[in-house]
């Protein structure tokens, strides 16, 4: 019995939302030049996802292009370089031969730990963490006078700053977004659900009713699987879509 064909696997929900729009719109790209003779499953799940994949890249087109995307990144270079001085100095002076200044690192060390590494997060993340971090922090005199025995109080008032400058832009920028159209992650189930409901039909048929256009179309399909395969990120999911 011949083996059964099956594509590739590729985690849909470890892409970015920029890769995956890349994804969905080259298999279209594939698929559209032979709709014509992939069959009439086939033709009406293409349809579904050209519809949907291309309002996902649009959408990711349109966000990307933001006027205020540049100005969100440079806050948010400003935050991370601040937060990376603070921990630098806080690791460093936890080694001092001067007591106070070793204890107080030591107690800021462990301050810190659990939002260690907080400029990791999603930027609506790190920006709230970093808000009740801050006021946790101000409401500790302790801590403060800890900043304030390694010299690092006047890089917490800046990073402080920093995160409300960040905070602003970033709430701009949504509302921007917002009175565009529904936001790329909004339209990322749909595109998915359309993309892998394609992709099933294509591998059905090239195992059941397969055409030298439907096996060379499932070449093509699986070797953009295997090139965004190599994208995936290693670590949370960015989506609930399954493996596909």
């Amino acid at each position: 019995m011949e083996q059964k064909q099956k594509l590739s696997n590729v985690s849909l929900a470890r892409l970015s939302i920029e890769d995956l729009a890349a994804l969905f719109n080259l298999t279209i790209d594939d698929a559209i030049l032979v709709r014509d003779e992939i069959g009439e499953m086939a033709n009406v799940a293409l349809t579904e996802l050209d519809q949907t994949g291309r309002a996902f890249r649009d959408q990711t087109n349109r966000s990307k292009k933001s006027q205020l995307t540049d100005k969100l990144n440079l806050e948010r270079k400003v935050c991370v370089n601040g937060y990376a001085e603070i921990k630098k100095t806080v690791v460093f002076e936890s080694s001092s031969r001067i007591e106070p200044r070793k204890q107080a690192a030591i107690d800021l060390q462990f301050f810190l730990k659990p939002n260690w590494d907080i400029t990791k997060s999603p930027i609506g993340d790190q920006i709230d963490q970093t808000v009740k971090m801050i006021s946790l922090y101000r409401a500790n005199p302790l801590l403060v006078n800890a900043t304030q025995t390694i010299g690092i109080d006047t890089l917490m008032n800046e990073l402080e700053v920093g995160n409300a400058n960040l905070s602003t832009t970033f709430k701009a920028r949504e509302l921007e977004e917002g009175k565009q159209a529904p936001s790329s992650s909004n339209l990322r189930p749909a595109a998915t659900d359309s993309y892998n409901r394609f992709c099933n039909i294509i591998e059905q048929a090239a195992n059941f009713t397969p055409n030298p256009t439907i096996l060379d179309l499932f070449i093509k399909i699986d070797m953009l699987r295997k090139r965004y395969h190599a994208l995936q990120t290693s670590g949370k999911d960015k989506g609930t879509a399954p493996s596909a």
